[in-house]
This record gives C-alpha cells, structure tokens and sequence, in this order.
C-alpha cells in the first residue's frame, strides 16, 4: 500500500512492511537513552512502538523519519476534488496517503468485527460496506460533477484480505465475498460508464493457504544468533527480515545450512543479494531505509512459513489447528495481482 501511495519502491520510501525494526540516535556510556531501538508497527491507530506501547514520537521519530518518501497526493496543491472512502479514516496511514495539501472528503464505511469471519454475517457485511462505499464513489463523483470539478475517488476495503488471512484462501465465504465485489463493482461501472470516467481496480498482494504444518518455528540455535526475528503467520514469515547478532552473520549461515527444512522450505538471501537481485527495487536502496532491512532475508519458496513461538502454539500446537492466509513472498499465487481499467 505504501508503494501504491508513494509512487517509490519500497527501498526508498522505507516500509517494506508494517512490522519494522529502527533505531533513532546514537547511545553513549552512562548516559540516558534519548531514542534508542524500537520496533515500529505502522499500520496502527498511531504509528507505535510495541515493545513500549507508546507512540514513536515520544522516542523522537517524525512521519518523515517513518516515511522516508512523501505520498504522492502531499506533492502539490491537485486540480481534483478528493474523496477517500474506507473503514480507517482518521488513522495515521490514512492521514499519511490523504496527504496534508487538498481539502479531502473523507467516508468512512463499517468493518466486519473479526468474530463473525467465516460466517454467513461476516461475508454479508463486508459486502454490505462495500456496496456502501460504491455508492459513497458514485455521489462523490456526482457531487464534483455539479460543481463542474475534476475528482479522484479512492476505495479501500479490507476484504477479501481479512477473511483470507483468518480462513484461508479456499473457505467458501472468501468466495461468496469475491462474487458479492464483482457484482457491485460491476455496479459502480453501470453508474460511470456514460460519463468522462475511469476506473481502476487493484490490489496490493495475493495470498496463499499456509496449513498449521506449514507454520516453521525458528530453532534455537538460530535464534542465540539474532537480535530480532520480524518473521509472522500472517505475511511477515513469507519473507522473514533477521537482524543477526553483530559479528554473527557468518555463524548464522552456517547454522541454517544445517537444518533441511529450512534450507528446501526457503532461500536464505543476505539484504546486499536481495538488494541486487531487485527485491526492494531496481534503484539503490536510501540509507535511511537499510537499518530496517536487518542482515538477512528468508523468503518462503513454497507454504513453509516462518512463524513466532506464540503464534505456533495458537494456530499449530493447540486443540484445535487452524490454517492462515498469508502473502509477502515471491510466489505466482502472491505476486499476482489484478489490474482492471474500465474506460468508456
């Protein structure tokens, strides 16, 4: 989404995730800590640090620290009206991609609660708050059309995602949702299409089903290794950033070698490899971005994902085993995403 609202790749606006690792300031002996290293959750109420629990703004970091590259709607005064319609208005992601230069109309339409997901409920009203949303975009654009102005109208919904990642790609109310937005999308074109319009649909990943036997927990001899692992079921385990012990790189790699699950379950990139094969983009990476890369990336070759011990005793090593959506590696089923453009 970030690279969507940027324009830039995400080595250079800097949030090739929203789990990142940072640190602001130098430390000296003796002396108090002003900043120090903190673990960045960006897609929150605030951009918080979760070790604390407090905003990263008590420890010194501005939203350009955070964003290294601007959102493309902050670049300069626009010539349309603006209208943003989702569930999280008011949030700092939003308020960062909305951008601080135009009079923006804000919608803010329902999310589904996360206990009805998976149920009739939950699908019924994820497409209600779509429906919704199509038609908050159609009187956006009839309201600039009377006032004979130019607009840009963004839809965002949470879904399929929400329901993917709780049930899995296969479960049949992730279906009944895709069928529910490919009628109301086709609504929302029946009520443009006759007018100087266009439309583009999207996404910003796929998903793949990861079964609780898919779900790898880091041994122990990796872990006396690292200083952080941003490994998660839910996408961050698909491309596990590892932050190795300083003078360890060497020892890591040799002990990762060692285990053959990890080495068929996934390719083992140092960041300067990955760097160079393009993964964080084809231009050099910014210097303010690197710190949060870490020493190592581990991308899942296959539905192996590398996942915290907390989450493996929830979904893996529990009564009752449950399966998860996830995304962020390299995989067609991942990287596939649709690109419609409807014109008249």
């Amino acid at each position: 989404l970030t690279s969507l609202a940027t324009g830039a790749w995400p080595g250079q606006h800097g949030v090739p995730g929203w789990d990142l690792r940072d640190q602001k300031g130098c430390e000296y002996p003796g002396e108090p800590v002003d900043g120090g290293v903190i673990q960045l959750r960006v897609l929150h109420e605030r951009v918080t640090d979760m070790r604390s629990k407090h905003p990263t703004s008590r420890f010194g970091f501005t939203d350009e620290d955070v964003y290294v590259s601007k959102a493309w709607a902050n670049l300069g005064k626009s010539i349309r009206r603006h209208a943003y319609i989702n569930a999280y208005n008011g949030t700092a992601f939003t308020e960062f991609y909305q951008g601080m230069t135009n009079s923006n109309e804000l919608t803010t339409i329902q999310e589904t609660a996360a206990e009805t997901l998976g149920t009739p409920e939950g699908s019924a009203v994820a497409l209600k708050a779509f429906a919704a949303g199509v038609d908050a975009t159609l009187k956006a654009v009839a309201s600039a059309e009377q006032h004979m102005a130019k607009s840009y109208t963004y839809l965002y919904t949470a879904h399929p995602d929400k329901h993917c990642h709780s049930l899995g790609i296969e479960h049949p109310e992730v279906k009944a949702v895709m069928r529910g937005f490919d009628t109301e999308l086709a609504r929302l074109w029946s009520g443009l299409k006759d007018k100087d319009a266009a439309v583009v649909v999207t996404a910003d990943h796929g998903h793949v089903t990861v079964e609780p036997s898919q779900m790898v927990v880091l041994p122990e001899d990796l872990v006396e290794c690292l200083e952080y692992a941003n490994v998660g079921v839910l996408g961050k385990g698909r491309h596990g950033t590892l932050h190795v012990r300083a003078g360890r790189q060497r020892e890591f790699q040799e002990r990762w070698a060692r285990h053959p699950r990890l080495c068929s379950g996934f390719l083992l990139l140092t960041v300067e490899d990955a760097v160079a094969e393009g993964i964080f983009g084809p231009d050099p990476i910014k210097s303010a971005v690197r710190p949060r890369l870490g020493d190592f990336l581990a991308v899942s070759l296959h539905r192996d994902t590398l996942v915290s011990p907390g989450e493996a005793a929830m979904f893996r090593d529990c009564a009752h085993p449950s399966c998860k959506g996830a995304h962020g590696a390299l995989t067609w089923e991942e990287l596939c995403i649709p690109f419609v453009l409807l014109r008249p």
